[in-house]
């Protein structure tokens, strides 16, 4: 049962904030794939860069790992957003997804894409669950 109570112009805002920020995803997801794929293609076609020192090397590798956790982050997250508004779709945005409850205005304003009221969420993080 929601016991949410979002306002018609909150909802709009939040809806539109996870619009926002799901295109904001997709467009950085976006710019990660074409950057993989002309490095790859360059290697592919023996144009890849000369590998330099090896603080170069690592330093390079490490950029890499870098974008990769940042891409699976920004995934995640656009996981997350989707979600969010499914339940806003079908009506059952607010509610905590572990108790039934209400995730709370505040929560919401401050995290749209909250799944769980703050007891559920904190134990959950406790639990070792996100």
């Amino acid at each position: 049962m929601n016991t949410t109570t979002l306002t018609d112009s909150q909802r709009g805002q939040l809806r539109a904030q996870l619009e926002q920020r799901k295109e904001q995803l997709l467009q950085e997801l976006d710019a990660v794939q074409r950057d993989t794929l002309a490095v790859a293609s360059a290697a592919s076609r023996g144009q890849a860069e000369p590998a330099g020192s090896p603080r170069d090397q690592a330093n390079s590798m490490a950029d890499g790992m870098v974008r990769d956790a940042e891409a699976a982050r920004d995934h995640a997250e656009l996981t997350a957003v989707r979600a969010a508004l499914e339940r806003m779709a079908e009506g059952s945005y607010g509610e905590c997804t572990d108790c039934g409850q209400s995730v709370g205005v505040p929560r919401l304003l401050a995290q749209p894409s909250a799944v769980r009221c703050i007891a559920c969420q904190s134990k959950a993080e406790a639990q070792g669950r996100r």
